[in-house]
């Protein structure tokens, strides 16, 4: 029977602990306790925490909280490694997205305590208040007052937030607008305020299908969000799309030409009628 060493055990949960976050030493003492289903006094966790210097392990109280600042066993990266590091930072900085940006300085900070080398944090700009009332107002259910320009006109609009993304290098912002699913320019975006009015609650999810034929049919790709709910005699399948962008879904699909028909819902049929006939009135059709 495999014996186990107790306090070796005990100096391994607390270092798990406190590779993931920092604490006090009661809430050292109460996560050490809950991890252990026993009683971990302020006695011991010093025991522990001692032992753990003792053995080259950087442990430090900042600011009130214990902090394991380094491990004495290094971790080397390659140069495809850092470059990613590299990328990923100029990203979440020019994309200004404050959960990614936490995120990854929650990665490094991990990989800090792990490498010989240290990779600097980036921080969301401080004077990003659009931003932070947009996350704000999404964490706690409640609807946005916006301001936007566009071609020189100011518009105001209150709208459910539903996420922060990408369009290519731009960043946008996706709301629920009048109960549509709809991309915003954070360029556009003149304000963002949060306002006294509760959310739905409800995540907005339009749901769209369309059929696809002859070789488009036996080679197409599905989207992480879709799913083909039927497949015909000759070949052909119908797709179920829930999340994608309204627009950026008309267009792809406009792409397909005859080899693709969009069956429901009959607002984005109509729209779907409307682009094709602007498209052949540009060729005087």
């Amino acid at each position: 029977m495999l014996k186990v060493n107790i306090s070796s055990l005990r100096v391994l949960q607390m270092l798990q602990l406190l590779f993931e976050k920092d604490y006090t030493m009661n809430e050292l003492m109460a996560a050490l306790s809950k991890v252990s289903n026993e009683r971990c006094s302020n006695f011991l966790v010093s025991k522990y925490i001692n032992t753990c210097r003792f053995c080259g392990i950087d442990i430090q109280k900042i600011d009130g909280k214990y902090t394991l600042l380094k491990l004495p066993f290094g971790m080397e990266f390659s140069d495809d490694v850092l470059s990613l590091f590299d990328e990923i930072k100029q990203y979440s900085a020019n994309m200004r997205l404050g959960k990614n940006i936490r995120a990854y300085n929650s990665l490094l900070s991990k990989i800090n305590k792990r490498s010989d080398r240290y990779y600097a944090k980036i921080e969301p700009p401080a004077d990003d208040k659009n931003i932070q009332a947009f996350e704000f107002a999404i964490e706690n259910g409640w609807k946005i007052n916006m301001k936007l320009v566009s071609d020189g006109k100011e518009t105001s609009i209150l709208c459910e937030p539903l996420e922060l993304s990408c369009d290519g290098d731009k960043l946008v912002i996706i709301v629920n607008l009048n109960g549509e699913r709809t991309k915003i320019l954070y360029d556009d975006v003149v304000s963002i305020s949060v306002s006294d009015i509760k959310s739905s609650g409800n995540i907005l999810s339009t749901s769209v299908i369309f059929r696809l034929r002859n070789t488009l049919a036996r080679r197409y790709t599905l989207r992480p969000d879709e799913k083909v709910v039927g497949i015909d005699d000759d070949g052909s399948i119908t797709v179920l799309n829930k999340t994608e962008d309204k627009q950026s879904l008309l267009n792809r699909l406009l792409k397909y030409d005859s080899m693709c028909e969009l069956v429901s819902p009959r607002a984005y049929k109509k729209e779907m009628k409307s682009l094709i006939d602007n498209t052949l009135a540009n060729y005087g059709k």
